[in-house]
């Protein structure tokens, strides 16, 4: 055996080691994109009954503040003109919150959406916000899904006189 057998040898001993060693690195790597797949899946399921869940509780959201809306409107707390434009947007507070959830959309840009239909207009609804204590107007200010239900809550269910002048 000569140096130039020995040398062809070495090499392909080389490469055979080479090759088992990439031959185990993607069986390695296929193992863990498995792993990483099955978890990708258990994630999406867990997301997907979130959301189901997310939308139910949003629905629930809606129907308990529009009922409030309604029962203050029929006790004289909101009036008719408030009222009005209030109640077409409580009747899509589910789609709004759905909108920001999913969608990462703004509380503007998500009421823009749900009322396409054209009952009222967001402009109208700020005008009512304009007249609405700081508190109402701070949390809807705040262009998020939690300062629009805590504006809603309290546009729902507006303070009385009395509670007004207790405050001051």
């Amino acid at each position: 055996m000569d140096y130039s057998d020995m040398l062809i040898f070495a090499s392909f001993a080389a490469l055979v080691l080479l090759l088992i060693f990439f031959g185990l690195k993607v069986q390695n790597l296929q193992k863990q994109l498995q792993l990483c797949q099955n978890s990708l899946k258990a994630t999406s399921r867990r997301m997907s009954d979130a959301n189901g869940s997310m939308v139910v509780l949003a629905q629930q959201i809606q129907s308990f503040l529009a009922e409030r809306l309604d029962a203050s409107h029929k006790r004289g707390l909101v009036n008719a003109k408030h009222y009005e434009t209030l109640q077409p947007m409580f009747e899509k507070i589910s789609a709004v919150s759905v909108y920001c959830m999913e969608k990462g959309m703004s509380v503007e840009e998500a009421l823009n959406a749900a009322l396409q239909d054209g009952e009222v207009t967001l402009e109208q609804i700020c005008e009512v916000i304009k007249v609405q204590p700081s508190d109402i107007r701070m949390a809807w200010s705040k262009n998020t899904l939690d300062g629009f239900i805590i504006a809603c809550r309290g546009l729902s269910f507006p303070p009385t006189k009395t509670e007004s002048s207790k405050a001051e």
